[in-house]
């Protein structure tokens, strides 16, 4: 059975919480946004999420700074809570996942996850990977969703190689 590859954008914010789900078996990817955030995000993972995969989850907690402050004091103020409220609900996304038995959970720091991908860019990424998604209209956080998961599969990867080499010596 193919790996499962599930990348996470959580958001505090109205159509902000999307995921990326690759599925090598027939090389697709689904995304989904959840209209109620967190809330609907943890009944899916109850009830509809994939029985085993590779979660990586862009986890803003991981990265302690504001990184805008431009704008008076009201609005550096402001910007200054929507980082908190991303860094709390990133946090607590990333400890549900890991109390969840069925993922290999990882975070990753926006810093991590590098720059944002544009259209083209994701276009390119389906190409090279060979896969494909039926979603018409893809939104940057779903192409986030998908840079997170190729992030992830990489971080898999890795560590597999790394235990592999460990057990050989």
């Amino acid at each position: 059975m193919e790996t499962i590859y599930i990348g996470i954008d959580p958001a505090f914010r109205k159509n902000g919480f999307s995921i990326a789900i690759i599925d090598y078996s027939d090389r697709t990817v689904n995304f989904k946004t959840f209209k109620n955030g967190f809330i609907d995000f943890s009944s899916w993972l109850l009830h509809d999420s994939p029985q085993s995969a590779v979660v990586c989850i862009e986890n803003s907690n991981l990265q302690n700074s504001t990184f805008d402050m431009s704008g008076s004091k009201r609005v550096i103020a402001q910007k200054s809570r929507s980082v908190g409220k991303n860094q709390a609900i990133s946090q607590n996304t990333y400890d549900l996942c890991k109390v969840f038995d069925k993922f290999k959970t990882y975070g990753i720091s926006p810093q991590q996850k590098g720059k944002k991908w544009t259209k083209i860019i994701f276009k390119g990424v389906l190409e090279s990977e060979r896969l494909t998604t039926t979603a018409k209209k893809i939104s940057q956080d779903e192409i986030d969703g998908l840079q997170i998961a190729l992030y992830g599969k990489r971080l898999a990867n890795q560590i597999k190689t790394i235990n592999q080499n460990i057990k050989t010596k």
